[in-house]
């Protein structure tokens, strides 16, 4: 099961294609929304977009998409799917990234994509970064947040998170790490032998990469524009997770076949503990890390906030609906 929200992504096809301009991506977080207020039901976007996560709605004759709960997000909580999910897979937080290298980085061929993706998020603990940040109007509470995300760590710093369907050119800024599949195996005279397990030399409870029941190639088609090696290389890291806490744990693996394990993975004990208990053991606060996203700094460069807090209102005094 592949959960698919909307990717707010920073290359949007829907808002290149919108007659209208009803779809713009804010500045203060980039959450990418549909203005129903603008919306003449062109409809360009739902072509426009490649993740087919925009919607028309019949009856009022408007588009809709998934605005990742930004009310919530304004008064500090994340997104419901985010929040209900009983797996506890999702993450939330801040990536700072160079809006300068969008139109470079969406033109590279297809294997290269991924890589540069990375590259253009930014590292919110270098001080050169810091002080850009803050030039572009940044809050330190953001740049904060920056620090404490989730995301960062799965994306830039461990590498493991990979974009859906990079090749689509949209850049988007939802990110999966790729699952851990049971491996092939059989059983023999009542014992359940691992298919190609000798082949890594790290027991009989892991196979080969390549004997794996979900192909390197369809996930690679999936996550990496085809690279087969981007996938690879955050796999042998899952694998180098397990075989560690493993080897920890239940101590059937030797000290050698663990260190055999992180140096296929290219990893350390530091980093796969790190990734264990951000992955297994996050508390609420460590899995989502929502900052205060300050929306009055974008009312006061036109009207006082204390005037538009009262004066805004509770949205549209007419529903939206059809007028034919």
């Amino acid at each position: 099961y592949l959960p698919r929200i909307c990717n707010h992504c920073l290359n949007p096809g829907c808002v290149a294609a919108c007659p209208a301009g009803a779809i713009y991506k804010r500045g203060e977080d980039g959450i990418v929304l549909v203005s129903q207020e603008k919306c003449r039901a062109w409809r360009m976007c739902i072509s426009g977009c490649p993740y087919k996560k925009v919607y028309y709605n019949w009856s009022t004759g408007k588009s809709e998409k998934c605005i990742l709960c930004f009310p919530r997000l304004e008064s500090g909580q994340p997104p419901a799917c985010f929040h209900s999910c009983v797996g506890r897979i999702r993450y939330l937080g801040i990536l700072l990234y160079d809006a300068d290298r969008i139109q470079e980085t969406a033109t590279l061929p297809d294997e290269e994509l991924v890589e540069a993706q990375r590259e253009m998020i930014q590292d919110p603990f270098d001080p050169q970064v810091i002080a850009a940040a803050r030039a572009s109007g940044v809050s330190d509470a953001l740049i904060d947040a920056a620090q404490k995300s989730p995301v960062y760590k799965f994306v830039k710093l461990w590498k493991l998170a990979l974009p859906l369907h990079p090749e689509f050119r949209t850049l988007p800024m939802l990110f999966y790490v790729p699952p851990m599949m049971p491996v092939l195996a059989n059983v023999e005279k009542g014992a359940y032998n691992v298919a190609g397990a000798d082949q890594e030399g790290l027991g009989a409870m892991l196979s080969s990469l390549e004997q794996a029941r979900m192909p390197l190639r369809y996930m690679a088609s999936l996550f990496s524009a085809g690279n087969e090696k981007v996938v690879e290389e955050v796999y042998r890291k899952l694998i180098a997770v397990r075989v560690f806490k493993r080897g920890e744990t239940v101590k059937d693996y030797s000290t050698d076949e663990v260190k055999q394990a992180l140096a296929a993975g290219g990893t350390t004990a530091e980093e796969v503990e790190a990734i264990f208990r951000l992955t297994a053991l996050p508390t609420f606060d460590e899995r989502f890390v929502v900052p205060p996203l300050a929306r009055e700094q974008a009312i006061e460069q036109t009207l006082d906030p204390f005037s538009h807090k009262p004066a805004a209102g509770f949205g549209f005094r007419e529903a939206p609906k059809r007028r034919f």
